[in-house]
């Protein structure tokens, strides 16, 4: 085994049983899991099988679970990761293994969920070769990683930052909170820039949507007053427009999704423009548009019957 990965599954196996503890536990780290959930549980499809890569102590599979989806296989390079999930949800299938060598048939899954995962890597993009082979030709990956164009790292925003930082400490001090140490991170461990991960996904995938989330209540992951949180995590709305730090990432294997038909749609309308010598119906042109409209008014019907258990697929 390559000394990476006995780097990583050390630091797996010490920090197994205080994981939830140290990343799920205050509001505001559940707050920015549910918000990933909700991505998650838009392209998850009712009844097919969900693969969990890199699953660790299940928090992206239990909140499946609890949902009423059955199907979810959690993997994971730490058997140690593994057993906490275990203990929480016995019903869940769980296997060791290694993201670069998944024990499964090619296109065995319509979701893969990919957490947290890649910045763990020295070659993501072996993971992401792995995880195409996987993954069905109409299916999606769901995935988050840290982000180091973070807003408050930029000169511009120093002051705001500083501001912010000493808030931070300001608030943390009223609630005496001590830092609880953790385990040293293997030097592969590491954040992305918005162009390094826009380029590991298109050059494997067609990606769907890729945002930034999370600029300021990061700063506030420790914090345990409740009505503190709901104010820090109000604050990043007004800053949804400036990079966070976290990356949320929807990609396929093919290129899916109303947003993309439709900016392909006018596209096409201003290469017909251009290009006076291409010759297209009008009624054609016409009636694409209420079709592409219909498609998504048939996405969310759909949505909203797999919700009730009647869906079709």
């Amino acid at each position: 085994m390559e000394s990476w990965k006995q780097a990583e599954m050390a630091f797996e196996n010490t920090m197994a049983g205080s994981y939830d503890f140290h990343y799920y536990s205050s509001p505001i780290s559940r707050a920015h899991l549910r918000e990933f959930f909700i991505l998650v549980q838009r392209y998850v499809v009712p009844d097919q099988f969900v693969l969990d890569i890199g699953g660790g102590t299940g928090a992206v599979s239990e909140q499946l679970l609890k949902r009423g989806h059955r199907r979810i296989v959690a993997v994971d390079l730490s058997l140690a990761m593994l057993r906490e999930a275990k203990k929480k949800m016995p019903q869940l299938a769980t296997i060791v293994c290694d993201g670069e060598h998944l024990p499964f048939k090619g296109e065995a899954f319509r979701t893969i969920v990919c957490s947290s995962v890649l910045h763990h890597l020295p070659f993501p993009d072996r993971m992401l070769g792995e995880i195409k082979r996987a993954l069905a030709p109409y299916g999606v990956v769901v995935a988050q990683e840290p982000s180091r164009d973070h807003y408050f790292s930029t000169p511009r925003s120093a002051q705001a930052s500083g501001i912010s930082m000493a808030l931070m400490h300001y608030l943390y001090r009223i609630e005496r909170y001590v830092p609880v140490s953790e385990p040293s991170i293997h030097e592969y461990h590491r954040a992305f820039t918005r162009q390094e991960l826009v380029k590991l996904f298109s050059d494997q995938f067609f990606i769907l949507d890729f945002w930034s989330r999370f600029a300021f209540s990061c700063l506030f992951s420790k914090l345990r007053s409740p009505r503190m949180a709901r104010l820090v995590l109000a604050m990043d709305r007004c800053l949804h427009h400036n990079e966070g730090s976290v990356f949320h990432i929807v990609c396929s294997k093919t290129e899916v999704g109303h947003r993309n038909l439709l900016k392909n749609y006018f596209q096409y309308l201003d290469t017909l423009r251009a290009d006076p010598d291409q010759r297209l119906s009008w009624l054609f042109l016409a009636g694409l548009l209420p079709l592409i409209v219909a498609g998504r008014i048939y996405e969310l019907y759909e949505r909203v019957r797999s919700k009730s258990g009647k869906s079709v697929f």
